[in-house]
């Protein structure tokens, strides 16, 4: 089975085509499929529109804990041989969930997306490059787009890992270090269809600290 977890928070104006996307994508491969939804103390009507959806387990937060915990949430609720992660913003294509499916079936355990022609604003665009490079040098993994929210995971290197801080970041590196082969996939990038990002640059600022931590849990955790 195929466990899709999408963290979503006030995304009542585009939860309808996120999940009709996501089921159309997933309708194309051969394995079972579970779609969770973790609604993370929307405060508009993400949570009456997601009740209509089938197929669909939804999971809501009495308050909003951040795209961490909501993924942990989900990640710990998954039955799933494996998991998929994207963002709830329609800036990654559900399509594109296909892809990293064909490169777990090549022999991969990690495939992660690397957005091609970003979307975004040039400020964000290049402190996630800067970003980016400290965190290969620093993982010594050779991933250029670390904070794509599309990734699939086999869920034996990941499953019983806490996420916390911004760790769903890194954990393509926490995965490799138990032994995983990663690998990257070229995927699309949208324009945000409405509101604003959940990210901001104090997250990314946080997630440069727990890049250190990180560090650590790579290199010294066996030792």
């Amino acid at each position: 089975m195929i466990s899709v977890v999408v963290p979503v928070f006030n995304e009542e104006k585009t939860i309808k085509e996120l999940h009709c996307r996501i089921v159309e994508a997933m309708g194309k491969q051969k394995d079972a499929f579970e779609i969770i939804f973790v609604n993370d103390g929307s405060t508009d009507n993400t949570e009456k529109e997601a009740k209509n959806l089938k197929p669909l387990k939804l999971i809501s937060c009495a308050k909003n804990r951040g795209q961490t915990l909501a993924l942990d949430t989900g990640m710990q609720a998954a039955n799933g041989e494996i998991i998929v992660f994207i963002d709830a913003d329609l800036q990654n294509d559900p399509e594109d969930i296909l892809k990293l499916l064909g490169k777990i079936s090549e022999g991969c355990d990690v495939a992660v997306g690397r957005r091609q022609n970003r979307q975004d604003a040039m400020p964000r665009i290049l402190f996630s490059r800067f970003a980016n490079l400290l965190t290969r040098l620093a993982l010594r993994t050779n991933i250029h787009d670390f904070g794509c929210g599309l990734k699939a995971y086999r869920s034996k290197f990941i499953k019983d890992f806490r996420l916390w801080g911004q760790m769903q970041i890194f954990l393509p590196a926490i995965a490799k270090s138990r032994g995983a082969k990663v690998c990257e996939v070229t995927v699309s990038h949208g324009l945000r269809k409405t509101g604003g990002s959940k990210i901001k640059f104090s997250n990314m600022m946080e997630a440069g600290i727990n890049l250190l931590k990180v560090v650590f849990i790579t290199r010294f955790s066996k030792k």
